[in-house]
């Protein structure tokens, strides 16, 4: 059935397009996405796109499982209605131990399979576990997803624009009770919103889904002299955790498994990096991450390199497979993770407004947790239905009655 709101989705990476997708499922064609960049330049771009059935529990594992077996779904629906690979495949996933310096008279540790590593795997291992197999782990192309579920979007009607957004503007709601529950005269809305060097954009109901970027919406609210209480505080809380990665490109093993290593280094340290073969030929690494900062470039393409992390994620790769000694490394990139300051995404209305809505924070599990986001978020926004795990992910757990003076 057709739906005639005006959807405005700011941020363009996985986390906006599975809710601008799911919004489309349910009838909204009248979607806008605004990106500052391009779609997917982030971590939605540029991280490895694993997939767990079962390693959270309660009802976040139950979100979790639910999102697992959707990415499953919908990648059989890409291919077969659009023709669209975003390279889903059901994986084996190890945990592996690794010293830098290999000590000859150790013998491997197996803990839970009978099952062998693929013979490229050369690398002296010190103990293996079988962390998930092809019922419980999975990998997706993130990247190619995220720009799949923008391009059934914009088929269905929606739209891209590429431009910064920096602020909204506001009415309040004319209504017969003197306050409402967050102590405002009268319910406060959203109308426009803003964008550099370019029209506003009016809607009826507005999403911010900037990733580690969303904190910068704090001061479109908190420089609103509208508001009669700081609701900023929902959003001051996302921060961005830096990780690194490196693809080596074509001509690589292809057999679906994922590595967790725990590489015991030469000064001691343990490290743990990852590695990803992809169904193309492509070996993705990844590891490294930093400390939690709000000091981020302008946009998901700008974030710098640390030649050094690079450089020992290609040392380690060829060290765990010594094929790789021949190959280039094509492909050296950072990303930020959106993390909030108790670990847990925020999903829902921003409190103290009518029609802004927030889903950032998903940290590594975004990929993974995109399509259960997008399909919960819009049973709230069109039917006001919340989930036990969105109840968790109230953003208005931040929520501050701190007046403006």
């Amino acid at each position: 059935m057709a739906n005639s709101n005006r959807i405005c989705i700011i941020g363009g990476g996985v986390i906006g397009a599975s809710i601008g997708f799911h919004l489309s499922e349910a009838g909204c064609s009248n979607i806008t996405i605004v990106e500052r960049t391009n779609i997917a330049c982030g971590a939605s771009g540029r991280s490895g796109g694993f997939l767990a059935k079962n390693w959270r529990s309660g009802v976040e594992g139950k979100f979790s499982e639910s999102s697992f077996l959707a990415h499953s779904e919908l990648a059989k629906r890409l291919k077969n209605e659009f023709s669209i690979d975003v390279m889903y495949r059901r994986l084996t996933t190890y945990n592996i131990s690794v010293s830098e310096t290999p000590d000859k008279k150790s013998s491997i540790k197996q803990t839970n399979d009978n099952q062998s590593l693929p013979k490229w795997i050369t690398a002296d291992i010190r103990e293996k576990e079988i962390l998930g197999n092809e019922d419980t782990t999975a990998q997706v192309h993130p990247g190619l997803l995220t720009n799949a579920l923008v391009k059934v979007i914009e088929n269905r009607g929606g739209r891209v624009i590429i431009g910064k957004a920096n602020g909204f503007l506001f009415e309040t709601i004319t209504t017969h009770t003197e306050k409402d529950e967050h102590h405002q005269t009268s319910p406060i809305r959203a109308i426009k919103l803003l964008i550099e060097n370019q029209e506003p954009i009016e809607a009826d109901i507005f999403v911010l889904a900037m990733g580690p970027w969303t904190y910068q919406a704090a001061p479109w609210f908190r420089d609103a002299m509208i508001f009669k209480e700081n609701i900023s505080h929902q959003l001051d809380i996302i921060s961005g955790v830096k990780a690194h990665s490196i693809v080596f490109k074509g001509n690589q093993p292809t057999e679906p498994y994922a590595f967790f290593l725990s590489y015991r280094s030469n000064d001691g340290n343990i490290l743990d990096p990852e590695v990803y073969p992809r169904s193309n030929g492509d070996i993705y690494v990844c590891g490294f991450s930093e400390q939690h900062t709000q000091n981020l470039s302008d946009s998901g393409n700008s974030v710098p390199i640390d030649e050094n992390s690079c450089e020992r994620l290609r040392q380690i790769a060829m060290q765990i497979a010594s094929t790789l000694k021949d190959s280039n490394v094509e492909i050296k990139q950072a990303c930020y993770l959106p993390q909030s300051h108790d670990g847990i995404p925020i999903i829902g209305r921003l409190h103290g407004l009518n029609n802004v809505y927030v889903a950032a924070g998903h940290s590594c599990w975004g990929i993974l947790n995109s399509l259960a986001t997008g399909a919960q978020l819009t049973q709230l926004i069109l039917k006001g239905e919340i989930s036990p795990y969105l109840k968790q992910c109230d953003p208005g757990r931040f929520f501050r009655h701190t007046s403006h003076k």
